[in-house]
């Protein structure tokens, strides 16, 4: 599994399906969730070395946060099935991501939509305990009462949970109020539909002080509402904001999550003999990339630009950083190298859940 859209999808191939075993969800979606927090542990270390900005690390925490509340959810909802009742399946990409499909974050959205609906519906929780009790007395399993229960505390968790979504954009957060001209930060999360892969994308901004004929974070919110459901390049994104009146972009970051290698998805040979390496422990890699460019210099400007207060910026290269999680013998044998051959942040999680790097 690549960054890069697999070549059968770029033949216009469907993406890529399997479905878990009913017994395998809810240690996929723990063990998921787990490893999604050692990630953000090692992003930490990304900022801390200068790989990673402090807003475009906190954008992440917050995002990857999101993500683990959302696989709490799925976790409740298919824990019903502990109980060898209601199978639901659980779908995950095998050869691009090793994520849950869109698809199935859809049916949470679904869901979430008639959350308040479904727990009116429900006896409450004093109801369900004292209704559970009876049946006990009565030489019967409370198998009922603990479907509803399963059942309440899935749609509770639902209804607070604010649910991964294809694409979100946060409010702008200033970041110096000493200077007339404001510089700020705003962030986008989204999932890559094309490789079902999660990602984070922090723009850094100067607002110019004055008379403001038109525009500024109203505009750039407009603008990077444009880049839902798109792949567009770092530079692609400064070209567009550049668009905005009063706006001066500064630097971007991207933040991509994925792929996650582990034991339900195809592992080529060099994946298989990483994996042959663990020594015991569950094999896994999760993998991530830092994307960052910064403008250079200010571009031309037309008469039509001046007018309107655009500072249009030109931008520098791609700055790509590579992190990857694995068990710490695997970390061992790896050294400092990808699983690619590739120099990268390899990072090795301990027994005790903690970061070797």
């Amino acid at each position: 599994m690549l960054f890069d859209q697999h070549p059968l999808l770029s033949a216009g191939a469907g993406q890529a399906e399997r479905r878990l075993p009913d017994e395998a969800v809810v240690p996929y979606c723990d063990a998921l969730g787990d490893r999604l927090g050692w990630l953000d542990a090692a992003f930490a270390h990304e900022q801390a070395a200068g790989r990673l900005s402090a807003a475009g690390h906190k954008a992440t925490h917050a995002f990857l946060h999101e993500i683990r509340a959302t696989l709490m959810v799925m976790t409740l909802k298919h824990g019903r099935q502990l109980l060898d009742v209601e199978p639901l399946p659980l779908t995950i990409d095998p050869t691009e991501s090793g994520m849950p499909t869109v698809k199935d974050f859809w049916l949470l959205h679904e869901e979430r939509d008639h959350a308040q609906e479904q727990l009116a519906q429900i006896p409450s929780r004093d109801g369900l305990i004292a209704d559970a009790l009876d049946t006990i007395y009565s030489g019967r399993k409370p198998v009922k009462q603990q479907i509803l229960w399963l059942q309440r505390a899935y749609m509770e968790r639902l209804a607070a949970t604010p649910v991964v979504t294809e694409f979100r954009q946060m409010d702008p957060v200033r970041l110096d109020a000493q200077h007339a001209d404001r510089t700020y930060a705003v962030s986008w999360t989204g999932i890559i539909r094309s490789v079902n892969l999660f990602e984070c994308t922090t723009l850094h901004y100067v607002e110019r002080g004055g008379w403001h004929v038109t525009g500024g974070t109203d505009d750039l919110r407009k603008l990077i509402d444009q880049t839902s459901g798109g792949r567009n390049s770092l530079q692609e994104i400064i070209g567009l904001t550049n668009e905005a009146a009063w706006i001066v972009p500064q630097t971007i970051e991207r933040v991509t999550i994925g792929p996650y290698n582990h034991e339900w998805t195809e592992n080529d040979e060099g994946v298989q003999a990483m994996f042959a390496a663990a020594n015991g422990a569950a094999p896994f890699a999760m993998r991530a990339r830092i994307e960052r460019a910064a403008t250079t210099r200010a571009a031309p400007r037309s008469t039509f630009d001046s007018l309107l207060g655009r500072e249009p910026m030109e931008a520098g290269p791609t700055v790509t950083s590579h992190v990857l999680l694995v068990p710490l013998a695997i970390k061992q044998h790896l050294g400092t190298i990808s699983i690619n051959e590739q120099p990268c942040a390899v990072y090795g999680v301990t027994g005790n859940g903690d970061l070797v790097s």
